[in-house]
């Protein structure tokens, strides 16, 4: 006598794989974008040959740290707009932007986009 065996069930193949893996990219491309809102700073340097400035500049030193000094008077960072508010300086006379040794490029950006979004022109002299 012989017995038939018995049909084999057909496992699911298993989606615990397949889960992890959809998770793991989730998550790789969750932290690879970015959701910063970059917006555009326009960077101008003093030209050769520029001519004559029929006002003189701002003096505006930037140290490390978020230390200004515009004119040889020390400020912050975030009292500079208010600084030169107080000093009585109309807007149409320019601003140099000196940076100095220990300062670094942030340190320079931050002083520069607070004054353009002040409505300042300014330049960068130096190295």
């Amino acid at each position: 006598m012989r017995l038939s065996e018995a049909p084999k069930r057909s496992r699911a193949p298993g989606l615990t794989s397949l889960i992890d893996v959809i998770f793991l990219l989730l998550m790789f491309f969750m932290l690879a974008s970015t959701f910063s809102i970059y917006q555009k700073l326009d960077v101008t340097s003093g030209a050769e040959g520029a001519g004559q400035m029929e006002q003189s500049p701002i003096l505006l030193q930037v140290f490390a740290e978020g230390q200004l000094s515009v004119n040889g008077d020390r400020v912050k960072v975030e009292a500079l707009i208010a600084a030169l508010d107080d000093a009585g300086i109309e807007k149409v006379r320019p601003v140099a932007i000196i940076p100095a040794k220990d300062s670094t490029v942030q340190d320079v950006v931050s002083a520069l986009e607070m004054l353009k979004t002040a409505g300042w022109s300014a330049t960068i002299v130096g190295n």
